[in-house]
This record gives structure tokens, C-alpha cells and sequence, in this order.
């Protein structure tokens, strides 16, 4: 089992019918430049949210860092800090339109600081298992 560090929390999601949802915040030493956003399927309360259900955006650990601080993104994730509100805006963009979640700042932090205890930024490239052959990178990806 790949050390792991998992937060749950909730947010704001904005729009028509706005609502609270929960989410879970992943992060695993061994695909050390991502972290998964998991969110239940529906918005429904009562499940576990990211155990092969609801949705589950990957997003880079970097880009969340950067995003907590200053805006950042581009393309179908954005974010931006709301200082004021204490919470950080992520923009989820697709073809279909677009979805703004409100995390809390903190939360957001607290996440990052174990992510950081379990993989030191600057060290991650240490953490991958790249293959030796070409052959073997082509038998990992089929």
C-alpha cells in the first residue's frame, strides 16, 4: 500500500443551486506531482465519497500550491484566492460550461503541509519508478 495522505473536507459549489459537497483532498507518495480531487456521485451525503464513485479530477500539487497563493491555471482548471472570504476558488471548465467550487484556504493548506512531510517539494522526481527500456515503458503503458 503507497503512503498516502487523504483530507476530507467540503466546499461551496456556486452556480443556480448552490450547495455544500464533500470532498476528498488525495495525495500518494508514488505519483508524487498529482493530487485527486474526489467528489461523491450526486452530491449525496451518504456515501464515501472517491471509492469508485462520483467524480475525480487530477490536478497538479504544484498548481494547487501556486493557486492558493496568487491565481493560476489555465485551460479546464483555475484558481484563484479569495483572501476576503478565506477560501480559494477552483473553476472546473469543460465543453459543457463550467462549475466554481469554494475551498476553504486553510484546509487547502493544512493539505499541502502533509503532502509536503510525505514528499518534500523538490524531491518527487525520487519517487518515480521510471522504466529502463523503452520496451519496458511500452509494456507499462498497454
Amino acid at each position: 500500500m503507497p503512503e498516502t495522505v487523504e483530507f476530507l473536507t467540503s466546499g461551496e459549489l456556486t452556480g443556480p443551486l448552490p450547495r455544500r459537497l464533500r470532498v476528498v483532498l488525495r495525495y500518494r507518495a508514488d505519483d508524487p506531482y498529482a493530487v485527486h480531487l474526489c467528489f461523491p456521485s450526486g452530491a449525496r451525503f451518504d456515501e464515501e465519497p472517491g471509492a469508485g464513485s462520483g467524480l475525480s479530477w487530477t490536478v497538479g500539487r504544484e498548481l494547487l500550491a501556486e493557486g492558493s497563493h496568487t491565481p493560476a491555471g489555465l485551460g479546464d482548471l483555475r484558481l484563484r484566492p479569495l483572501p476576503s472570504a478565506g477560501t480559494v476558488r477552483l473553476t472546473f471548465h469543460s465543453a459543457e460550461g463550467f462549475a466554481a467550487f469554494h475551498l476553504e484556504a486553510s484546509d487547502l493548506q493544512d493539505f499541502l503541509a502533509a503532502s509536503y512531510r510525505l514528499v518534500p517539494p523538490g524531491t518527487e522526481s525520487e519517487r518515480l519508478c521510471w522504466p529502463e527500456t523503452a520496451e519496458e515503458f511500452a509494456n507499462r503503458l498497454f
